[in-house]
């Protein structure tokens, strides 16, 4: 999903519910039984909600790697392309991104600073590179990373080698009388980290991402000079490269990432009251009243619901384990009886995927958050 860019980061997200009702004519029932039961055992609600779930970095430092000097060694674009896909663009106006790169890094120094495993967190404004392009990312010399690493006391170098930026504005058509011009800024850049000990980098990381500034201009009456004037591209350009700076950290440091689960309810009380405790947050309750009716199910579709339900309860508790044996449950029950091209089996076998990946996550993250204490 693509970010959001205003001030800094707007994020929406929709709620959203399923409600189905059948109803059945049956001859010698009374019309209040029959749908009753219906309402019981035939209907059931859905529920998305947004849970806060916790990733390793993709790097592990070892625990000697605890000092670290960020170093801003990206030439700055003294001109940001921009182009229209609806127009010629006249060379008038000039868009820099003369400070962007200090930004990413700062921000990502503020990131690193607060994880407790690092001791010592500094940020260098220099270059060390003799080539005047900044299309290209030249590497640190070995004989650079050891003087760096020796006169500020560090034990590893994080260096951003090219960070470039480049606008584009198209055309958004909802109708024929409904057209705007939308502008984006597209960031690319090199991020690599340096030991003293290395004669090439610990690693290289390619910093890549398209921001989508809250910004709609009308087509017919918009030119260039407005989008100069009106709208400030320098500062969205720098407010870009503080985004991309925050995002790097999940490089680095362990992260929270808000992900999006779902949950079942269906008409009866324990039904309602364990939904309830989900949507406050209260798992250990829910996941006692959806194991407690999973032994009372009946037919499959209740059964692969409850077992959806109790893997949620599981995962957000923090079983993964028992979180995965459930949702597998659901996903053959759903399978069995609904086929593979089915929307909701497909969406269970995602779900089914994300546990597996968190579980063999979990022993890197465990030992992440062990060297932060």
């Amino acid at each position: 999903m693509l970010p959001r860019l205003s001030v800094f980061l707007l994020y929406r997200f929709t709620v959203s519910r399923y409600h189905c009702l059948t109803v059945l004519r049956s001859h010698g029932l009374s019309f209040l039984s029959l749908l009753c039961g219906l309402l019981f055992y035939g209907c059931s609600t859905f529920h998305y909600l947004k849970v806060e779930s916790q990733y390793p970095a993709a790097i592990t430092f070892p625990e000697e790697l605890s000092r670290v000097l960020i170093v801003n060694n990206a030439l700055p674009q003294d001109t940001v392309p921009f182009e229209s896909d609806f127009r010629v663009v006249p060379d008038t106006v000039v868009f820099k991104a003369d400070s962007a790169a200090f930004d990413f890094c700062r921000v990502l120094g503020e990131e690193l600073a607060q994880f407790q495993s690092f001791d010592d967190v500094r940020l260098l404004e220099g270059c060390f590179r003799k080539d005047d392009s900044p299309l290209s990312a030249v590497m640190l010399q070995p004989e650079d990373v050891k003087r760096l690493t020796e006169e500020h006391g560090v034990d590893v170098v994080i260096s951003l080698d090219r960070l470039l930026f480049k606008v584009n504005e198209y055309m958004h058509t909802i109708s024929v009388l409904d057209m705007f011009g939308v502008v984006d800024i597209y960031v690319t850049g090199v991020l690599r980290v340096y030991t003293p000990d290395r004669q090439t980098p610990l690693t290289s990381i390619l910093v890549t991402d398209t921001i989508k500034p809250d910004l709609w201009l009308t087509w017919n009456d918009m030119t260039l000079g407005d989008v100069a004037y009106l709208v400030d591209i320098n500062e969205l350009i720098r407010q870009s490269a503080e985004y991309v700076g925050y995002e790097a950290r999940k490089d680095f440091i362990p992260y929270w990432n808000q992900d999006v689960r779902w949950f079942y309810s269906s008409i009866g009380t324990k039904w309602q009251e364990a939904s309830a405790y989900a949507k406050a947050d209260r798992w250990d309750e829910a996941l006692a009243i959806w194991k407690e009716l999973d032994t009372q199910a009946k037919s499959w579709k209740q059964k692969a619901r409850l077992a959806s339900n109790i893997a949620l309860g599981e995962e957000l508790t923090g079983h993964l384990d028992r979180a995965y044996t459930s949702a597998e449950q659901a996903y053959r029950l759903m399978l069995d009886h609904l086929g593979e091209s089915d929307k909701t089996v497909k969406k269970q076998e995602v779900y089914l995927k994300v546990l597996a990946a968190r579980m063999s996550e979990s022993s890197r993250l465990q030992f992440q958050l062990k060297s932060n204490h």
